[in-house]
């Protein structure tokens, strides 16, 4: 085929708005899916060097020329992103273009608009340019490297989808695992999975990567049991160990979540970190002495409730685990005015949660977790994905924020419960029944009878002696 018959057929190709010849092996699977598929969202999560960012911008030109005035948005985590990927791969993908479908680029309002009146918006999400996707209406919504959006559920839910009502638009998201499956991607990915509109690609999968620079890539990222390899070029969703709060948790969750029996004597604590913005989340727990074990049996997790509804949901729960005994303590995380409320309104007994040395608490319940002088109950499964997922913000100053898991404010209720809970108090009566010389502390004037006797004589008042002359 000589050069003018290749352009002209390019060209062609341009016109119906079938730009798979620019595509890898790979790439075109992925694509080919998109249009087989009819879900409102469409998601990718891939390796990295994949090509999706490459592959995102020719599905946005394939809709602007197939279909005359659409209206397509593509946001980025980043406005420097889209200087620096997007735009750089529409300005490669356009050289290609004949003059008749060839868009003009605005790049100061980063816009290109087509001859056909159709239009690709291009803005990061970062320092409030998420608003800079809002429209009337909107045909094709594209969300690049969607696992490192911070607020993507708002650009998706609030943003995005209002535009789609009277278009039918479609929603499509890709990326590489964000760095904690508490994002709201990976929630987005699950959904997407059981209905069809998902697809997920690995290194192994790149056609245009060959075996030498896969395993460079994986000596490189640390082995193949490295978290980078894993996330970076399996597409896998773990955790960041450099960013977990409690790293350990993955590797003993199956060994400090189950059952015990209670013994017979125990003193129990709740433990709450209360939130309005955030969650309010609450652990139930008692000191297995015998064990030397604190256990946390129930949990407790409120949306925006105010401090009658906690005080109510609290007692309830502390009355269906533990009856009419009272707690040993209420340790409680909240503002001044609320503790207020809960002890004088709602009759709470209350004990403010110590916040000093952050540090020094998290490592205690990271040492409880090794050394499994902590057990949780499997109905907690709010608590064991805080654990499990829980990572801190970029600036390791505080925890990060995830839609579904708030603040992972679970790990805090168990760092408070942990700090305050009498740890080696023997709640066993001494004339309990087994309790004995072997298996417990018992004092010696208590081992030989009653010591009431001996107690009235000690502080019985004495005469003194007088000495005459």
């Amino acid at each position: 085929m000589s050069i003018s018959e290749e352009e002209q057929l390019k060209a062609h190709l341009w016109e119906l708005g079938d730009l798979s010849y620019l595509l890898h092996e790979g790439q075109e699977f992925i694509r080919d899916k998109f249009y087989e598929s009819s879900g409102r969202r469409f998601i990718v999560n891939c390796s990295r060097r994949y090509g999706k960012s490459y592959l995102a911008c020719v599905i946005a030109l394939e809709h602007a020329l197939r279909h005359p005035a659409s209206q397509i948005r593509i946001a980025a985590p980043t406005a420097k992103m889209v200087r620096g990927i997007i735009e750089p791969h529409m300005r490669n993908l356009l050289l290609d273009a004949p003059r008749t479908v060839k868009p003009k680029h605005l790049k100061n309002v980063g816009n290109w608009t087509f001859p056909n009146s159709s239009q690709i918006h291009v803005a990061g999400c970062d320092a409030g340019n998420a608003e800079r996707h809002r429209g009337t209406e909107m045909h094709l919504g594209i969300i690049e490297e969607a696992g490192f959006v911070d607020d993507l559920e708002y650009v998706c839910q609030d943003i995005f989808l209002p535009q789609t009502i009277t278009t039918d638009g479609r929603i499509v998201m890709l990326s590489t695992p964000p760095r904690t499956p508490a994002h709201p991607f990976v929630m987005y990915c699950s959904n997407a999975e059981a209905t069809g509109n998902y697809v997920h690609k690995t290194i192994y999968d790149a056609p245009h990567i060959n075996d030498r620079q896969r395993e460079e890539y994986c000596t490189e990222s640390g082995g193949e049991h490295s978290t980078t390899w894993r996330r970076e070029y399996m597409a896998e969703f773990v955790v960041d160990e450099s960013r977990a709060i409690v790293p350990e948790f993955s590797d003993n969750e199956k060994n400090i979540v189950g059952t015990v029996d209670r013994p017979d004597h125990f003193e129990f604590y709740t433990a709450a970190d209360l939130g309005f913005r955030d969650l309010t989340f609450v652990v139930f727990a008692y000191y297995h002495f015998p064990n030397d074990m604190m256990v946390i049996e129930d949990e407790l997790v409120l949306e925006r409730a105010n401090s009658g509804i906690i005080a109510s949901e609290i007692k309830k729960k502390e009355a269906a685990l533990y009856g009419d005994q009272e707690p040993s303590m209420r340790v409680v995380d909240a503002d001044r005015i609320v503790l207020a409320d809960l002890s004088s309104i709602h009759k709470m007994r209350l004990t403010p949660a110590r916040r000093d040395d952050r540090d020094a608490a998290i490592n205690a319940l990271r040492l409880a977790i090794t050394s499994k002088k902590l057990l949780i109950h499997p109905r907690c499964t709010a608590l064991r994905a805080h654990l499990r997922h829980g990572v801190w913000n970029k600036a390791r100053t505080t925890f990060a924020r995830s839609g579904e898991f708030g603040h992972f404010d679970g790990v805090a209720a168990a760092c408070y419960l942990l700090r305050h809970a009498m740890r080696g108090k023997n709640p066993f009566p001494i004339r309990a029944p087994g309790v004995t010389g072997d298996n417990h502390f018992v004092p010696k004037r208590a081992a030989n009878g009653d010591s009431n006797a001996e107690v009235i004589e000690i502080f019985k008042p004495r005469h003194r002696k007088t000495w005459r002359r």
